[in-house]
This record gives structure tokens, sequence and C-alpha cells, in this order.
């Protein structure tokens, strides 16, 4: 039997909106996050974010079609002068929402945890000053055993 993508196992789009929402929350208090997610010019920020995890863990490529692709996600967060010490807290704040808002499955959580620490690594990249962001990079796709 195969087991169901991330994205449905989770609980699809409803299960990631929330899981972005509560991280969103859960970053604005963070000392380390609190700047960057408090300064925020798009209103529809948790949306966008819960249509990128969605897209990256096995959802509809909403993002992708409608949104800047992974591209324009890994341009608008370069080149900000990002410490180490971000990510931590990034990863920490979405391991907490994991926990809180999708089913208590030592597997998905193991999985997402794995797949968080991959993408602030990535991220983190683009950050020096002189970073140029490839142009159409495909968006990732996570499974149960990693990067497809």
């Amino acid at each position: 039997m195969t087991r169901p993508s991330i994205f449905a196992y989770a609980g699809g789009a409803p299960a990631f909106r929330a899981l972005a929402a509560d991280f969103h929350a859960r970053c604005v208090v963070d000392p380390h996050l609190e700047h960057p997610f408090s300064h925020t010019s798009d209103p529809h920020h948790v949306d966008h974010l819960a249509e990128y995890w969605g897209e990256v863990l096995g959802g509809p490529p909403t993002y992708s079609e409608q949104r800047m692709g992974h591209s324009g996600m890994l341009d608008i967060h370069a080149r900000n002068g990002m410490e180490p010490s971000l990510s931590e807290a990034f990863v920490r704040c979405f391991d907490q929402a994991v926990e809180a808002q999708l089913p208590s499955d030592p597997a998905l959580r193991s999985t997402l945890h794995d797949y968080m620490v991959w993408a602030t690594a990535e991220v983190l990249r683009y950050d020096p000053p002189d970073s140029v962001v490839p142009k159409d990079l495909p968006t990732p796709h996570w499974t149960w055993s990693g990067p497809a």
C-alpha cells in the first residue's frame, strides 16, 4: 500500500492554512523572528505560505501557477543579512506549529522537520549580498523519504 502525500496525510489545504497561521503567529512573538515577520507588506502572507508548503509537500501547484514560483520565493528572501540564529528560530517555530496543528505522527513530524532544515539551508545559500537566484528554478518536492 502506498502512503498518501504528506499534504494529503496532514489534512490538505485546511491543515496547511492552519499550520501557516499558527507558524506566523509564533514568529511574530519570537524575539529573533519578530522583525521580519511583523514587517511583511503582504496581507496574504499566511495564505501564500500555506500554498507554497502545500505544493512542496505533495499538494496542488497553486503557488507555482498563481504566485512567483520557487525562484521568486527565494529572491524575496535573498540578500537580507540573515544570521544562522534566524534559521534555528524558524525551524523551532515550524516544529511547534506542526506539533500544534498536524496529526501526532512521529514520521510526519520528523519528515517535516527535515524538510524545514533543508529549506532554511537553501534560503541561506542566497543570503550573501552578491547572491543571484537563478530564474525558473523548479519548486522542490518533498516526500516521506526526503527530496524527490
